[in-house]
């Protein structure tokens, strides 16, 4: 019989490794060389396909081990045993293909190839860093019985082997069997987000107009951005096969084979479609002028013709002076092409804003996703499958994707996983993430979590990253908001020894609050938290609540406000903090007071006057005389010292008046309104602010003094006491915004967006004071 013939080709030295015994009953590791292989062809010497050839050199190795019950450990991780229960999408645990425990085990025969263009041509994933060829290991695991002889399972699956290099080798796979390929080179997915999110913490990369002008950006929710990413790294294609006529289809990370600790991750963003830009390019400049495009272009052409009327002139002189372009009209023969040139660069920033978020954002999540663990994972039908192998043999998962987003293929697939989502389009964005990660927590009414991912590459050397979160529903005022706030820190290189010092840093902090039907009362809190933060200065805010109140009472509205600090403005800030000032500190508890209706209440500048002296002083007894339990005094006591302030410092009475007969008298059981109230329902504050203090002094030594990137771990735990409830978290941001002033550059160094969506017009409205460097 044909099946016997072949069987004999077996190499001897190979049958007489593997025990003539059941697959149950021992566990081998066999290792021989691919010579071997090569000789009685099993494996061809080269295999010529359309785009590459592999070889199989005699020199490497190749090996066959075998896996029967939990506990055993497959390296590649396709052979596994099942998740904990419950454990979520982008957890650190493992999710093989193949489930140990059951009745089943696998022969795994695995081989090395070198990969190389075909007919001199050139192939993204083999010329990655300039390279002609590389090295890819080919998997194959077969799915018998335990009871069968090991010996003779090996002669029959050896007899038909399977390369995954050739599609049809998909239509071998038995039921329970798999295929992998580890290769090192270039992975290219394909991303679709919300065009709304690539704005939400991006309008300070896009103020091109002087100082303290309001920017104010329309856009469609609806609208989606199609992008291209591609990186390089080690990771792994594998099929298998869970039912007939269905194939699971899992991309994942693998170890590194990078050996220069300097190298990165080489991430490049491109656009699907190359108009997108310019399709939304109008509404950025609507934005930054502070007038419809096309009524600046009609007020140009008039200027230039002659025929500009004194109010039109008014208009277009408020413009240009805006933008900086010449607002006394003395050059009309150039002011065409200054608009023109204007518009050019806008669109160059904007094509960058958008790719540097993408790409900053595909790095968050990529980096966050460990060794084994997926960034996309599919069940397929056999003919999908076939249908793509080519592609995704070469790396790319655009054209897959595509295909899995086309409406008419729904229902034909299962998706399980993609960078951490059950979606391919990714919205409601924020901070540093791509994925709904820090949006679904926010579903959640009280999370504390740090997660660390280290990546080991073949030499040894490590790449990590840390994301310390804390997310909480908070009642402020009677009126529920969320909050999330994102402590990221990661290596985009790997080190031999990481330390602090080669991490970039980021944090990002949120208020949303979703509004069934927005009263005027919350339209003031939510606009007031914008000043708070340093967002919007204190007389936009007017202009900020004057277009909002159309939709008072009429629609929900959905309210987002954002503050992100990159690597270089928290470098320029941890310095600022390394001492504990109590005026400092006492200045930003006084902003982050509750809004209300009184005087001393309605503005952040008015409530900085009346409440910065009291908490100095508050803190400063606390400090001094405070309980060594507690760190606070008691309420009654608090009440003391603001009725104190109201009554002997003239500016705070004739600002707080009206308010001291609620501030000199506490009631067990109160509101959360009062001075004495804040401090009862808000306790340890200046044990908080302390230890922020602390947190940031460990900051900067961990950088200065290059300290193990373990350090961000305690940097995190001191730092999120100020944040763990929300009038604690107004106050870090109202710190962070008075700090950030004070440094080269300024509060425009920070990225903050007062995002406002509008559920009946699917339309958000993005706002945000414009704030350049400190002048000198």
């Amino acid at each position: 019989m044909k099946v016997i013939e072949a069987l004999v080709k077996l190499p001897d030295e190979l049958a007489a490794k593997i025990p003539d015994v059941k697959l149950q009953d021992q566990d081998i590791r066999v290792t021989v060389a691919q010579e071997s292989f090569t000789r009685e062809n099993i494996l061809p010497p080269k295999l010529s396909l359309a785009d590459f050839t592999l070889s199989f050199e005699a020199t490497a190795e190749a090996t066959v081990r075998n896996f029967n019950s939990p506990g055993d450990v497959d390296e590649n991780g396709v052979v596994g045993e099942p998740a904990p229960a419950g454990a979520p999408l982008g957890s650190t645990a493992p999710r093989p293909q193949l489930l140990l425990g059951g009745d089943t085990g696998w022969m795994r025969y695995q081989a090395t190839a070198r990969i190389k263009a075909a007919g001199g041509g050139s192939l993204s994933f083999v010329s990655a860093h300039g390279r002609s060829e590389l090295s890819a290991t080919l998997s194959d695991y077969r799915a018998h019985p335990l009871g069968r002889n090991m010996r003779e399972a090996a002669r029959e699956d050896l007899a038909q082997p399977r390369l995954l290099a050739l599609s049809t080798d998909l239509t071998k796979l038995g039921t329970g069997d798999a295929m992998a390929w580890q290769v090192r080179g270039v992975l290219e997915t394909g991303l679709e987000l919300g065009w709304s999110d690539m704005f939400t913490t991006n309008l300070a990369d896009l103020a091109y107009v002087r100082n303290s002008e309001l920017i104010q950006l329309k856009s469609s929710i609806a609208a989606l951005v199609r992008a291209r990413v591609s990186l390089t790294d080690d990771y792994q294609l594998i099929f298998s096969r869970p039912s007939p006529g269905r194939i699971q289809l899992t991309v994942r990370k693998a170890k590194s084979h990078e050996a220069a600790a300097g190298a990165g991750l080489g991430i490049h963003v491109s656009f699907a479609e190359p108009e997108a830009v310019k399709q939304r390019l109008h509404e950025v400049l609507t934005a930054l002028a502070g007038q419809a495009e096309a009524k600046v272009e009609e007020w140009i052409d008039k200027a230039i013709r002659k025929v500009l009327s004194p109010e039109e002139e008014a208009l277009l002189r408020a413009v240009l002076e805006r933008l900086g372009l010449d607002p006394q009209l003395a050059r009309l023969d150039h002011l065409k092409q200054e608009w023109e040139d204007f518009k050019k660069k806008v669109e160059g920033s904007l094509e960058k804003v958008v790719k540097s978020k993408v790409s900053a954002a595909f790095q968050h999540e990529y980096l966050r996703i460990s060794e084994s663990s997926s960034l996309l994972e599919v069940e397929l039908d056999e003919a999908t499958a076939l249908r793509f192998h080519g592609s995704l043999l070469r790396g790319s998962l655009v054209d897959l994707i595509a295909h899995l987003r086309d409406p008419a293929n729904a229902g034909t697939f299962t998706l399980r996983n993609y960078l951490n989502t059950a979606s391919f389009t990714l919205q409601n964005t924020v901070g540093f993430s791509l994925s709904l990660g820090s949006f679904e927590v926010l579903k959640s009414r009280n999370t504390l979590r740090q997660t660390w991912v280290s990546q080991e590459n073949t030499e040894g050397a490590r790449r990590q990253s840390f994301l310390g979160q804390r997310a909480y529903e908070d009642a402020w005022m009677g009126h529920r908001n969320r909050w999330v706030v994102d402590f990221q820190a990661d290596m985009e290189s790997f080190s031999a020894a990481p330390a602090a010092s080669d991490f970039r840093f980021g944090l990002h902090l949120l208020l949303w609050g979703q509004k069934k039907k927005l009263t005027r009362e919350e339209l003031q809190q939510a606009v007031d938290d914008a000043v708070v933060w340093g967002v919007l200065d204190a007389n936009d805010a007017l202009t900020v609540t004057s277009t909002l109140e159309a939709y008072i009472g009429r629609t929900d509205v959905a309210t987002q406000l954002e503050l992100k600090v990159a690597d270089d403005m928290i470098r320029d800030v941890v310095p600022w903090l390394q001492t504990f000032d109590v005026k400092l500190f006492s200045r930003a508890l006084a902003r982050a007071m509750p809004w209300s209706p009184q005087t001393a209440r309605t503005s952040a500048e008015f409530r900085k006057l009346v409440y910065a002296p009291i908490w100095e002083l508050y803190l400063t007894e606390v400090l001094n005389k405070g309980s060594i339990l507690s760190g606070d005094l008691s309420p009654t006591r608090a009440a003391e010292i603001a009725a104190w302030v109201i009554t002997k410092d003239p500016t705070v009475k004739q600002l707080a008046s009206d308010l001291l007969l609620k501030e000199k008298t506490w009631q067990p059981g109160g509101g959360n309104f009062s001075f004495a109230e804040i401090t009862d329902k808000n306790r340890n504050t200046l044990g908080k602010c302390r230890r922020f203090v602390d947190g940031m002094v460990r900051f900067n030594r961990s950088i200065e003094e290059s300290r193990s990137g373990e350090e961000l771990r305690t940097v995190f735990s001191d730092l999120e006491g100020l944040w763990n409830t929300g009038f604690h978290l107004r106050a870090a941001g109202a710190l962070l915004a008075e700090v950030a002033r004070g440094t080269p550059r300024g509060l425009g160094g920070i990225e903050r967006t007062f995002t406002v969506r509008i559920a009946d017009s699917q339309e958000q409205l993005v706002f945000s004071t414009a704030a350049g460097p400190k002048s000198p």
